[in-house]
Parts: C-alpha cells; structure tokens; sequence
C-alpha cells in the first residue's frame, strides 16, 4: 500500500521572500485571519482589525521576547521527556522571509518572528514541512509547539492540523501515493471547529492497517486558536501516548509498528492562500529512551536532565516540565532525609556573568517549584549555578546546546 503527499513534487531551499512591503504596509505586516472575501471587504477588515491590537498577530524582524500564551492546568499532565536529545530544530540559523535549509516542502513556507512570541518560526501556507532523515530508537519522545493563525469567530471551514513519523525517508523523496512506499507510519489528524477539535490516528505496519483509533473530542479546543499548542508524543515500543498541552489524547498499548524504523518526520500547513489562516511551527524535539530519574537519584545520587524547559532567557519553569517535576518530586521524597544539590547550567551563548546568574536563578526557580508545589521539604535541597563553565557536548551545534542547558541533582554526602 503506497503511502505519501499528494503533492507531485518537493522542492528544497530557499522559497520566496514576504510580499512586498508596500503591499503589507498598510497592516504593519499583520497576519491576516480573514478568509477569501471581496477586495472592497478585505480592505474593510483591515482597517477594522488595525484598531484592536488584541485581536491581531503581527509579524516582526527581531526576535520577541516573552510569551503571551495562556497556561492551561497541568495538574494532571504526566508526559516525560527522553533522556538524551537526538534532533532538535527552533530556526535560530535561519533566516528570515526564508525557508529553512535543512528542511523540504512540496507548498509554501518561510521563516518568521511573531509579536510576543519567542524565536523563530516555520510559517506554513500549504503542503508540508518535512525534516532531515534520522534514525529514531525504539522508545523515543517527541515534541514540537505550533501557532494557530486561526480567527475563533471565522465562519468558514478552518484547516486540518496534520502531522506525521514513518520510515523510509530519504530526504524529500516522500513525493506521492504511486511514487514512494512507506512501510510504517503514525499519523495524526485534528480537525479544527467552532467549539470543539476532533483527533484521530492512522497507524500502519507493513503498509497495511496497524489500527485506526476512534475520534477523540476535545470540546473548547478552539481556546487554542490563535495562540501556541505544545504537541508531545511518547513510544514506548509498541504503547503510543499522545497530548496536546495539558490534555491527554491518547494512551494506546498496541499502536506502533515494531519494529517502526521510523527516520523521518513531517507536520502539514493549512493549504489555504495568502493572507489566510496559517501554522506556525518550531521548537522541534526528539529524545531517546526514557528518563530513569527513580533510579537515578536513589541508586547512583546523581540526575542530569535537559527536559526542564524554561522561557528564553528566565527561570520561569515551562508547564510542559510539570511531568517531570512531578517524577522528580516523588524520587526526593521517596529518599527520606537525604539531601540534594541542585545545581543550574546555561550554554555559552551570552557573556559569562550573566549566564552564571541565570544557573543560579533557575536551580532556586526550580527549588521553589518542588517545595511550593510537590511538597519535598525545603532543609532537604540547595542550590548553586555553574553557567556555562561545564559543558557536556560541543555549543557549536544547537542540539549540543540544549544539552548543556540542564539541571543536575546531586546527593550531599552525610
């Protein structure tokens, strides 16, 4: 069974530039969210959205800072990253107005900024985004946020979020249903509506049916239009979990193929036109194995872990951490009155004193977070911050760098 776009064919590198700006000048290059309407009644819109910043999105040339993301409750969410990172992409060697090097497509895309969100993102009109080929363990996690250029009050049909791991890739040779054959796959799709999102899975082995879950609802799904959705997928052999910020989607024992082999993964634009609702992507992970923090901290006293994320440049603890808090959590206090160092590291980008008080500010920010919200006892752990003076891997890739960003526990000697 032959599986793959339907596009006839991918094109890599560099794609067009933004419109000319005299064309966007009028809306500051503001993201349209209309859908197709008459000339008279875009310019109209225009003029209507350029009086309330709150409901626009604009694109910048400079990176933003901070987020505007609302948080959602995480107290139930109990995704834990991998222990050792494999791929990561954010854009940040990219230029922008560019399609990203390492990368392929069969539509449209380029990188961008966005007003009040950090770094750089893929901003995908049509087709597909397809990453680089590499291998993916047997246990993996994966994760990656989107934006939802998509006006909640739309009367119109609202694009399909898609997004998809198989084997068999080979850079952009995944081109068409008679031309490429792939083996095994997942595939997710999410049907965006007014009040609500609609899940669904596609997993095959073998090229043929592996299982095809039911569809799984998500009422007030549409919260989440016109802001970021943090997508973070678990394989444990052959068991897939799924979930959408803090929402489970899927907790399913017999769902990938084994082995998968997967070495390739790609996520769907909105296949709409030009100043139509879009998706933005970044912060692309993937991590192997699975974290071993129990075993860790009682057997060997020593835990090093990347998967405590933080906003750019701040100790403000990510929600997407909450899991591996929670874990963390019960290992210090399943050790009784044993004592821990926590101690923060930074990569080397920046200036040394200010990277050494950053360490220091995120291992007391996560000392806070265990005390004050997981109840471990506060004489039982210190902290101390390293900043980039003990690396791990090399800072001239972006994965070794995110690999130095990290938090280590370390058990006081009695």
């Amino acid at each position: 069974m032959a599986i793959g776009l339907t596009s006839p064919c991918f094109s890599q590198g560099f794609l067009k530039k933004l419109q000319k700006k005299a064309e966007a000048a009028a809306t500051d290059l503001i993201i349209k969210k209309s859908t197709q309407k008459a000339e008279k009644a875009m310019e109209e819109k225009k003029q209507e959205e350029s009086t309330s910043t709150s409901s626009s999105l604009k694109q910048t040339e400079e990176p933003a800072s901070g987020s505007t993301r609302e948080v959602k409750s995480y107290s139930k969410y109990d995704f834990v990253p991998g222990a050792s990172i494999l791929f990561t992409e954010n854009f940040e060697q990219d230029q922008i107005g560019e399609f990203p090097l390492k990368w392929f497509t069969n539509g449209s895309g380029e990188v961008v900024t966005l007003e009040g969100f950090a770094g750089k993102w893929v901003k995908m009109s049509s087709g597909a985004l397809l990453s680089p080929t590499f291998k993916f363990p047997e246990n993996f996690t994966y994760e990656f946020d989107v934006f939802m250029d998509i006006d909640p009050a739309t009367r119109y049909v609202r694009p399909a979020l898609g997004f998809e791991l198989f084997d068999r890739g080979n850079k952009a040779t995944k081109v068409g249903y008679n031309a490429y054959t792939i083996k095994n796959m997942l595939k997710f799709s999410a049907g965006l509506h007014a009040d609500n999102a609609i899940v669904t899975l596609d997993s095959r082995q073998n090229a043929l049916v592996k299982l095809q879950s039911e569809k799984v609802k998500l009422p007030g799904f549409q919260t989440n239009y016109r802001n970021v959705v943090h997508v973070a997928i678990a394989v444990q052999k052959e068991r897939l979990r799924l979930w959408m910020n803090a929402d489970k989607i899927f907790d399913l024992p017999i769902a990938v193929a084994s082995p998968h082999n997967f070495n390739q993964l790609l996520v769907w634009g909105a296949k709409t036109k030009e100043g139509s609702p879009a998706f933005y992507y970044t912060n692309f992970r993937v991590a192997a194995g699975l974290a071993d923090t129990r075993t860790k901290l009682l057997s060997e006293g020593r835990y090093s872990t990347s998967g405590i994320l933080f906003d750019s440049n701040s100790d403000q603890i990510k929600p997407e951490s909450t899991g591996l808090m929670r874990e963390i959590a019960a290992a210090l206090k399943e050790n009784g009155n044993v004592k821990f160092t926590i101690i923060g590291h930074t990569d080397n980008q920046g200036n040394d004193a200010d990277n050494l008080v950053l360490s220091k500010k995120r291992a007391e920010a996560v000392k806070k977070s265990l005390i004050e919200e997981y109840g471990v006892e506060a004489s039982l752990l210190q902290t101390q911050g390293k900043g980039a003076v003990q690396p791990i891997a090399e800072n001239n890739t972006l994965t070794g760098r995110m690999q130095n960003r990290r938090v280590e526990f370390i058990k006081i000697s009695q």
